[in-house]
């Protein structure tokens, strides 16, 4: 039976790479150690994370590397999906023997696909594991509150929704009336309605890692019922979170700029192509990161 019970700061980890794109494990071992430092429940590997970069033999030993290092101590979600229901049960299959505590899963992006076959696609992949399914309401690859209360219904993994196509506020609102607690709701995109999706039932948040101790401190505040704190903590950080959550390729520089600044990453690259910023966006993160006295942690 798949677990119902997952909630808090699952951050997206980052995929650390050298100039030449060879993954760099060490520096991944580190990351997930900063997540548990700064008081991560989960982490996720997801398409914030390079995954739709790296080969199969990748991603197997990515996961088993967080697994490994995660011991147990916080919980880990894989990002499964691909084009076919069979690739996504394969990579689904896979998943759960090398240890992930969940799978996370967009609609095929193929466009203009019909609702029923996308029901069909996520109910197949429900069936052939143990393990819960987070299934992904993105832009590009959007799933309606109706399709994702319906398939709530309809299979008992299918227990959690990341809602991400924006405005996301008005989707959790009308997911959670259809829904109930059938399925429980993460907000994601970088925090971009944080407080917003929290006061709309969010149970849980799957951003960006490079400041994920903020929040962590974030949550906590919105948790222990002070709204005003958390929202002016979260408003502070605004300037520095708009920078990694640039168009994709200039946010991979950033985000790993940060963590690297913050001695959780010896190199900075994402894997080419992706465009890299100009000086003066480098110039404007010195600046925050020294007015916000983001540091290691």
């Amino acid at each position: 039976m798949a677990d119902p019970s997952f909630s808090g700061v699952f951050p997206i980890l980052q995929m650390p790479f050298n100039e030449a794109g060879q993954i760099l494990f060490d520096d991944l071992k580190s990351e997930v150690e900063y997540a548990i430092r700064a008081g991560a429940h989960g982490v996720g590997i997801a398409y914030g994370s390079e995954i739709n970069k790296l080969d199969d033999h990748e991603r197997d030993q990515v996961l088993s590397t967080v697994v490994d290092q995660a011991n147990g101590r916080i919980k880990v979600v894989m990002n499964t999906g691909a084009p076919s229901t069979v690739q996504t049960i394969h990579y689904t299959r896979a998943a759960k023997v090398l240890g992930a505590d969940a799978v996370m899963i967009a609609p095929p992006g193929i466009a203009g696909i019909p609702t029923p076959l996308v029901r069909q696609h996520f109910v197949e992949v429900a069936e052939s594991t143990e393990i819960p399914i987070y299934m992904q309401d993105m832009t590009g690859a959007g799933m309606t509150p109706a399709l994702l209360a319906d398939l709530s219904l309809a299979h008992e993994n299918l227990c959690y929704a990341k809602i991400e196509t924006l405005p996301t506020p008005n989707r959790f609102s009308e997911t959670t009336e259809l829904a109930g607690e059938k399925l429980s709701m993460f907000g994601g995109a970088n925090g971009v309605f944080f407080i917003e999706e929290l006061r709309s039932g969010a149970v849980g948040t799957m951003q960006g890692i490079a400041l994920c101790d903020i929040v962590r401190k974030t949550w906590d505040a919105f948790q222990a019922g002070d709204e005003i704190a958390a929202e002016s903590l979260w408003n502070l950080y605004q300037p520095l979170v708009k920078l990694y959550t640039l168009a994709e390729g200039q946010n991979y520089w950033i985000a790993k700029e940060i963590l690297r600044r913050r001695e959780v990453f010896t190199e900075a690259f994402p894997r080419l192509p992706a465009v890299k910023p100009d000086a003066g966006l480098y110039c404007e993160l010195d600046s925050l990161m020294e007015r916000l006295g983001v540091a290691p942690i």
